[in-house]
């Protein structure tokens, strides 16, 4: 079963800050997926904590969670592709990714400090950016 594990990494004033290639990658399996998210959590929580500090009055979003495909997948397209069918086919409008999504973390970090990111605030951002 295909994993995938997706992030975002945003200035709340000027979108998104992450490299082409960063956004979304494809796994065979679970424990590769998981650790990718390990690594993607630690690297996003640099980068905000350091352009917070270049910028202080801004704010910057950070969220990452891992997807479970309905099925294999081997590249991001055919992932973005998979993900679209979701969206057209579920019948669960208020929550499309829910029985899909293994693992969720996300963050704003402010001049209010640093506090979660809602999952499903998260989710519904990936929507917009699928559709």
């Amino acid at each position: 079963m295909s994993h995938v594990v997706i992030s975002s990494f945003e200035n709340v004033e000027s979108g998104d800050l992450q490299s082409q290639g960063e956004s979304i990658t494809v796994f065979d399996s679970e424990a590769p997926a998981r650790a990718h998210f390990a690594l993607r959590s630690s690297a996003l929580a640099t980068a905000a904590i350091g352009a917070q500090a270049s910028d202080p009055t801004a704010s910057f979003i950070t969220w990452l969670l891992i997807l479970r495909m309905p099925l294999d997948v081997s590249e991001v397209d055919e992932a973005l592709e998979d993900l679209e069918l979701v969206l057209e086919e579920t019948e669960a409008v208020d929550d499309p990714f829910g029985e899909f999504v293994i693992a969720y973390e996300g963050f704003r970090y402010g001049a209010e400090g640093k506090v979660e990111h809602a999952q499903e605030r998260a989710l519904r951002e990936l929507e917009m950016w699928l559709t």
